[in-house]
């Protein structure tokens, strides 16, 4: 879009035509909008303008919802993908400008940190809620390695609630919410398709040195903030810290039914690797200091 004072802006639109479709729309749009004010950093696209086109198709009339977002200018998707000359899984930035490259160890690391980051910062430590469903292999983070600094962002919040129902909020532990919360993050991040399309992808263990510095990097945002409400951030650490890793692969299996409603493959991966990955997050939890 062009200003009148001639500037260039772009902008995100996105549509719906079926009433299914126009119902995600509809929630998706309400969400951004209500998230819009729970970080100081805005990590997700402003949303301006929400409405209707009416489209004429003989013989009937179709009727398009859509809204108006903001375009994170610069940012590419990634993805796992194969580095055929080194014959060694690597994050792929995909760089529409400068062309498709392999992301640095540096780069990788900063990027699955800063999404753990974003996530946790949405994170509502009171009623549990959080932004998920979302998906590396859906394209939901995006990067700008231009410049001095790796920036990432979110490019949608599809719900924001539990991911696990309790049957009375009251008798909750607020700490073993957020337990959960991490845990299923540390899944959640390694899950991908190899470059967007292909195989259930499971990223290396050095990513969950990333995750537990990204998760613990907001929570002290958040106590900062004043909203964290869990009393010492380092109290949560010692709580992980006790875990054995027998009990880390425990807690995971009331998690498994989520995988199973997500992308076709990735119940099957996580089952094949969550023995390793339990002992792999107990080492980097015993491993890591505030």
């Amino acid at each position: 879009i062009v200003t009148r004072g001639g500037h260039r802006n772009k902008f995100a639109i996105s549509t719906a035509a079926s009433n299914e479709a126009k119902t995600w729309l509809n929630r998706e749009y309400g969400l951004l909008k209500a998230l819009e004010g729970k970080s100081l950093v805005p990590y997700l696209p402003k949303v301006f303008f929400k409405g209707e086109v009416r489209c004429k198709r003989s013989p009937a009339t179709e009727t398009l919802s859509m809204f108006l977002s903001e375009w994170f200018q610069d940012y590419h998707e990634w993805h796992l993908s194969v580095d055929k000359n080194e014959n060694q899984q690597k994050i792929r930035i995909w760089d529409q400008k400068q062309g498709y490259r392999f992301a640095s160890i540096e780069e990788a690391f900063e990027i699955y940190k800063q999404a753990s980051m974003i996530l946790t910062l949405y994170y509502d430590t009171h009623h549990f809620l959080q932004i998920y469903p979302w998906h590396h292999a859906a394209g939901d983070f995006v990067v700008n390695t231009g410049g001095e600094k790796i920036r990432v962002r979110l490019t949608t919040a599809r719900k924001y609630e539990p991911i696990i129902s309790f049957p009375e909020e009251q008798n909750i532990n607020a700490i073993i919410a957020i337990v959960y919360f991490f845990l299923n993050l540390s899944i959640m991040m390694r899950l991908d398709r190899l470059d967007g399309i292909g195989e259930p992808a499971w990223a290396g263990h050095s990513s969950l040195r990333a995750v537990i510095k990204g998760f613990f990097q907001a929570l002290q945002i958040l106590d900062a903030q004043g909203r964290y409400h869990l009393g010492q951030v380092a109290y949560l650490l010692s709580v992980l810290k006790a875990f054995a890793p027998g009990e880390i692969l425990r807690l995971f299996e009331p998690l498994l039914p989520l995988y199973r409603k997500g992308h076709p493959g990735d119940l099957s991966l996580v089952r094949a690797n969550l023995k390793d990955h339990a002992e792999q997050l107990y080492q980097v939890i015993q491993n890591f200091h505030l």
